[in-house]
């Protein structure tokens, strides 16, 4: 295990999401990109709320902590034709290299939302789908929220004032109420990738053989936030061997162990597919979990500047995963990177110190979430528009004309009904077939191509930026 220097955890760090981290020379700063209003309009204003609304409301909101957290599911996106996840997956294994290697600068293009862009109808279906699967008699009836790190991390953000723009769709469904993110586009690019954010993790953290086709290791965690029950998704960037415990800790196959000639391998496998977006989405069993007190998230950033990371730039996000161990990668500001440069810290005692110096930020976000819950219920369709268009100003809106369906009607049938499970028409009688796309889905029929960037948000110049801590505001600096 490597250690932490304590001198590299302080000041401000330039850092990024796996498949879109890097650690190059700062680049002029792009204009950060809106909702677009235009091609989605937004509905009638229901309420406007700003961050005084929340100081002094008389609600049930319980400890302004989380508690509680375990691991419910996780599932990998396959690099295929046909949208396919493979349930529960695995996520990358950390195996440093055993000398330093000079990398090449990431290129290529990288979607912002992997769900979106692999399952654009439906981007919440993989992740319900891999609940069911994992957990057959999961009781829906007792979830309050269910959201990912973009959609929480948005609303964190505003409760503290920090200026970002953005928009995610929320739907009552059963007893619960989903958060879905909203681009403008689900093949949204990231804009300006550079650095080596992608070629870092292939080297370092390369996909084992039997999960070697994975484009991206998603994981679902339940917790109590305050009084609320949460799942909430996200991406991780891979895990610690050594944390895992014996008992679901991946076995080899023969001649699965990671060396340099398979990093290089996954390295030189980048040839990406164009799933079909009218096929149904198809779920396979493979891999094997991990506990969450495995998973890392990992950033590079460049030491050529000299400057230090402050700690205080990701821990909101990683507390709401609850992603306990953090890698922090320095590369010699032209993509060599040494043992020496590399850390890895367990940041569990500092999730407790955050919560304690943010007491009243957490207090406020689980009244937001409250008053969402409230007005989704009291709305006849259960559908709502969540828009900030800046700092101190979030308007909860009807959805612009019927609006959308978080999920397929036979899956919204099955949370609604507590897990009795449902069937579409046109749905086929296979296994790993798990279809029920519908024309009225989240984005339509909008294909994909290439590959994309993290579960979580982006635009600008990111090599400062992450897309969970900030969203990718494109003004980070080291």
């Amino acid at each position: 295990m490597y250690q932490s220097s304590p001198s590299s955890w302080r000041g401000r760090g330039g850092y990024a999401p796996r498949r879109g981290r890097g650690g190059a020379p700062l680049r002029p700063v792009r204009r950060e990109v809106q909702p677009d209003l235009g091609k989605h309009p937004l509905g009638k204003l229901l309420q406007t709320i700003k961050p005084s609304d929340l100081l002094s409301v008389n609600l049930p909101l319980g400890d302004p902590a989380i508690t509680n957290c375990n691991d419910i599911a996780s599932y990998n996106w396959l690099n295929s034709a046909t949208p396919t996840i493979v349930v529960p997956g695995r996520p990358p294994l950390w195996t440093p290299l055993p000398t330093s290697q000079q990398l090449k600068e990431d290129s290529g293009e990288y979607y912002r939302d992997p769900n979106a862009a692999r399952a654009p109808q439906f981007p919440t279906e993989p992740a319900v789908r891999a609940i069911m699967t994992s957990n057959p008699d999961f009781e829906t009836s007792e979830v309050d929220v269910f959201a990912c790190g973009s959609t929480l991390g948005n609303l964190l953000r505003f409760v503290r004032s920090i200026d970002k723009a953005f928009r995610f769709h929320v739907q009552l469904v059963g007893n619960t109420v989903f958060f879905i993110r909203k681009e403008n586009d689900p093949k949204e690019l990231i804009q300006g990738v550079h650095g080596y954010g992608h070629t870092f993790p292939e080297a370092y953290a390369p996909w084992e053989r039997d999960v070697k086709d994975s484009e991206t290791h998603q994981r679902v965690v339940q917790y109590t936030l305050g009084a609320l029950k949460c799942l909430v998704r996200f991406e991780c960037d891979g895990f610690l061997k050594d944390k895992t415990d014996q008992a679901t800790a991946p076995s080899q196959k023969p001649g699965g162990g990671s060396s340099l000639t398979d990093a290089l391998d996954a390295m030189m496998s980048t040839a990406s597919y164009t799933p079909s977006t009218t096929t149904p989405l198809q779920v396979k069993t493979g891999g094997s979990k991990v506990p969450r007190a495995s998973v890392f998230d990992l950033k590079t950033r460049s030491g050529k500047w000299k400057k230090e990371f402050d700690l205080e730039d990701i821990l909101p996000v990683l507390w709401l995963k609850q992603i306990p161990n953090f890698i922090l990668a320095y590369h010699n500001g032209s993509g060599r990177f040494e043992r020496k440069d590399i850390s890895i810290r367990d940041l569990t005692d500092e999730f407790k110190q955050w919560e304690a110096r943010n007491q009243s930020a957490i207090t406020m976000l689980c009244t937001l979430l409250k008053k969402i819950i409230e007005i989704a219920r009291a709305e006849d369709s259960g559908k709502l528009d969540v828009y900030s268009p800046r700092a101190g100003m979030l308007e909860v809106r009807k959805q612009h004309g019927e609006g959308v369906e978080v999920l397929p009607d036979a899956l919204l049938a099955q949370w609604a009904n507590e897990g009795v499970e449902c069937h579409d028409e046109e749905e086929e009688e296979d296994d790993d077939d798990y279809g029920g796309h519908s024309p009225g889905g989240f984005y339509g029929g909008y294909g994909y191509r290439g590959q994309y960037d993290s579960d979580d948000d982006g635009d600008m110049d990111f090599t400062a930026c992450s897309v969970e801590e900030c969203g990718y505001c494109g003004k980070c600096t080291y």
